[in-house]
């Protein structure tokens, strides 16, 4: 009879035990999988190739993983144009985001508060001065007295101050005209100006079309920054979460690069892009986000020159415009 009490009484501990370790199992399969209770965390893109490592790490995982070891949860919010980005950034309405340096510093001028947490790519060979396959504009000083467009405000607007001085020429000597790229493109190809400076995807595009040349790009004197945004809200109170969505940013170019046409195919759904033109435009760029000494010097010429332009009216404080660890 004891014997058979004593199996009893093991037998009920050791189904309590099983039970406590099914439920501790159950628990945490169920809060790797349920988010729920996960901080949210709003990051803006445009489906563009100066932002492929980001969407690749989307694609691939990364920024979940990298979110969720500290807390969070991504809502990714993806928008058609960059300046819609802008907009949500000033509305209160993305933690983290993408856009062009120009935007970024049009948009901390007016006040919105953000600051860049990393570059999002650099590609001088994207950003170019062309004109039409046919035309008689061979060099930059061929220029002197023509119609020459771009988009003001933009950073192609840099691009062609830089060239022109270059050559020893000024905006004065040109006829500038404010132009948004298809127009731009429209324009061009009809002969209405005698060059403009575009960017990727549409420099490769006319230029696989037959229809351009490349009369210079930014090799040596522009970088052609794009960058990414951190709400200063965000960057006080969840820098760790901030940290994570970079990580996985990172692993998103290293991974790009060590699988360049499984990632092409990852890109094509949404970047919209023929598979020749997508791979030559990504090989452009490097998406290496950190934060250099040069970065710094170009941005600092970059506020000077949009201030002196009147791109922008209040000075933007570098210092604190790019926190630095």
């Amino acid at each position: 009879m004891k014997k058979l009490k004593l199996f009893s009484v093991i037998f009920i501990i050791l189904s309590a035990v099983l039970a406590v370790s099914g439920c501790t199992s159950t628990s945490v399969t169920q809060s790797k999988n349920d988010t729920s209770a996960l901080k949210e965390i709003r990051v803006g893109v445009v489906p563009l190739p100066h932002y492929a490592h980001m969407w690749v790490a989307k694609k691939k995982g990364f920024i979940d993983e990298e979110l969720q070891k500290v807390g969070f949860k991504l809502k990714w919010q993806p928008f058609s144009l960059g300046p819609m980005v802008s907009e949500a950034f000033a509305a209160g309405h993305l933690d983290m985001g993408v856009m062009g340096d120009f935007p970024a510093f049009i948009g901390r001028s007016a006040g919105t508060n953000y600051r860049i947490a990393s570059v999002a790519s650099a590609a001088p060979k994207a950003l170019a001065l062309v004109a039409k396959k046919d035309s008689a504009i061979m060099k930059v000083t061929d220029l002197k007295g023509k119609k020459v467009a771009t988009t003001k405000g933009a950073y192609g607007q840099k691009l062609l101050s830089l060239l022109l001085e270059k050559n020893g020429m000024t905006m004065n000597d040109i006829q500038f005209i404010h132009m948004s790229m298809d127009d731009l493109a429209t324009a061009l190809l009809r002969g209405d100006v005698a060059a403009g400076v575009i960017w990727d995807p549409l420099i490769t595009r006319l230029e696989e079309a037959g229809e351009i040349k490349i009369v210079a790009d930014g090799t040596g004197i522009y970088e052609a920054y794009a960058v990414l945004m951190a709400n200063g809200d965000t960057l006080a109170k969840n820098p760790e979460a901030v940290d994570a969505v970079l990580r996985a940013f990172q692993r998103g170019d290293e991974y790009l690069k060590q699988n360049p046409d499984e990632c092409i195919k990852l890109l094509l759904e949404d970047m919209k892009i023929p598979k020749s033109q997508l791979t030559r435009i990504i090989s452009k760029f490097n998406y290496d986000g950190t934060i250099t000494d040069k970065f710094v010097t170009d941005m600092k010429d970059t506020e000077e020159f949009m201030r002196k332009s009147g791109l922008i009216k209040t000075q933007v404080d570098i210092q604190s415009f790019i926190p630095r660890k």
